[in-house]
This record gives structure tokens, sequence and C-alpha cells, in this order.
């Protein structure tokens, strides 16, 4: 009795939770107590067959599992790299009155874009790109996938965004991808949104659904109505999908390239030269009017001339 007490008091740790990979290899693998299985399962959301493998390769150390999950996710999502991720959610998230952050995540199948982890993981992302740090004084920050995935992820920045993703990849076997996303500032004034076809979900902080917009409305700091009509103006930009601020903002070679093509169209039409110019002209009206949000007719209220100004 006095050995058995003996042997029982010197078992490893491992041993007293069932999980001593020591005796017999794969056997370890048969023996994983439930208790700690459960718990690296509820960590990583990841199926029970990874978990068990990430034990038996770390034997029985947690911090050790998680990051060989960790590096699994990183090898899966390259193997999957290949698949088409062509379906996917649009996030939209605010700070204060007058910074936005929008971010388009994409998915191999519309049932994984519904999930609660996937929701989460767009959530994470654009609380990421809202503390990322202002470059100089631009207004607005264009973020790349390798921008986004570079940022540091979590309430700390404990980790990055890229690491995230692969957990998910892991967890989901599919190929995600972080395909772009924007921060959008503007001192003095407000920054609204709005998102078309909203997803349900349980994050608060963000809204998610199939296209989302973020614009700025300068002048009046923090100003409700500045708000209501900035949140008008980006139903309408989803609705109409402008190219461009104004008929200013179309950049000159793009301007020529449509300005010769309109010339090719009227002379294809047997329209003398004299004539061409004037259609050029006024086909170039309708053009502006097609791809400048305040050259459009406001779709909010159909018939306007053009969309409203701040008084």
């Amino acid at each position: 009795a006095m050995l058995l007490r003996a042997a029982t008091r010197h078992r490893s740790p491992l041993a007293r939770l069932g999980l001593d990979f020591r005796r017999g290899g794969r056997r370890g693998l048969a023996a994983v107590n439930m208790a700690l299985l459960q718990k690296l399962r509820s960590q990583s959301g990841a199926p029970i067959k990874d978990c068990k493998k990430a034990l038996e390769a770390s034997n029985g150390d947690m911090d050790e599992a998680l990051e060989w999950m960790k590096k699994q996710g990183s090898l899966l999502r390259n193997k999957r790299s290949d698949q088409e991720a062509s379906q996917g959610l649009v996030g939209v998230a605010f700070s204060g009155t007058d910074t936005g952050a929008l971010v388009e995540l994409s998915t191999e199948t519309d049932s994984v874009a519904r999930l609660e982890m996937i929701h989460d993981l767009v959530n994470g992302m654009l609380q990421s790109i809202l503390k990322s740090p202002q470059p100089g004084d631009s207004a607005v920050v264009e973020l790349s996938t390798d921008a986004i995935e570079d940022l540091p992820y979590g309430e700390q920045g404990e980790s990055k965004v890229k690491d995230a993703v692969a957990e998910a990849v892991l967890q989901v076997r599919e190929n995600i991808v972080p395909r772009r996303g924007v921060r959008l500032t503007q001192p003095g004034g407000v920054v609204s949104g709005y998102v078309h076809n909203v997803t349900k979900t349980h994050v608060e902080e963000a809204k998610m659904g199939a296209i989302g917009v973020i614009l700025a409305v300068k002048g009046a700091p923090g100003s409700d109505a500045a708000q209501a009509l900035g949140n008008k103006i980006a139903m309408h930009v989803a609705a109409a999908k402008p190219e461009y601020l104004s008929d200013q903002h179309v950049p000159p070679e793009h301007l020529e390239n449509q300005r010769n093509l309109l010339a090719e169209i009227a002379r294809s039409e047997g329209k003398p030269e004299k004539v061409v110019e004037k259609m050029v002209e006024g086909r170039l009206r309708k053009f502006f009017n097609e791809t400048c949000l305040l050259n459009q007719a406001y779709l909010i209220h159909e018939g306007d001339e053009a969309t409203p100004t701040v008084a």
C-alpha cells in the first residue's frame, strides 16, 4: 500500500491529468483528459480532432498547443489560398463622430460568412483599423490585404490580424481573405456611414452586410444634422455607386479616354465632324451625371437635380 501511494505521489502532472504522452506514443491521444481538451476547444474554436493533435504534439502544454494550432492554421491557409473566395461581408464601425473604418472580408461560402466567429473577426479587424496610427495629415488611409494583416489584433494588440485569420481558417477549413480596408478621419466635421442588406449579428460595435459606405461631411463637428445628412448621402452612394466626387475630380487621363471614346462612337454613327464635338460634350454631361456624386440625381428623393449640401 505504501508503495502504491508513493507511486501516486510521484506521477507526472500529465499523468495525473490523464495525458501522459510518454507512455506508448499514440496511446496518449485516447487518454486525453476531457477537461483539458474542452478548454483548448473553447479557447481555439478548432475541431476536436485538431485539439487532440495539438495536445499530443505539445505534450499537453496549453500554450504550446495553441501555438501549434496557429502554425497549422497558417499552413492550411497557404494550401487553400488558391480557392476562390467570392462571398463574404463588409463591415463598418466608428470611433467618436469624426473617424470611421470600413473593411471587406472574403470567404468561400455564404454560410461561413454568417458564422459568429467571422463576425467577431470582422469586428476585430475594424477595431484594429480604427486604432492604427494616422500617417501625416491624410484624412483617408487605404489598406491592402497585407497592410490589414500586419495590424495588431486584440484588445491589447497581443497578436496580429493574420494570426486571427489563420485561426479562423483552421476552424472553418475555407480560404478567408481581408480584401481591403479604409480609415476615414474628418477633424472639425463628421464621418457617417451606411450598410446595405444588414446581416444580423451579436456584435454591437459594428454593422455588417453586403455593401458598406463611409463618407465625411466637413463643418458642423458633432452635429446631429450633419450626421443624418451623411447617413442619407451614404445610402445614395450605396444605390448609385458614383465613381468620383464631382466632374472636377475625374482624373485627366480618364476624362481624355472618355472623350476619345465618345468621339469614336459619334463618328461610327456617321455624324459629320462639326456635330461630333457637340455630341461629345452632351454625352460627357451624361457621363458626369451618372458617375459623379455631386452631379447625380439624389435617389433618396427621386428627381432632385443634385445631392443636398450642408447649409
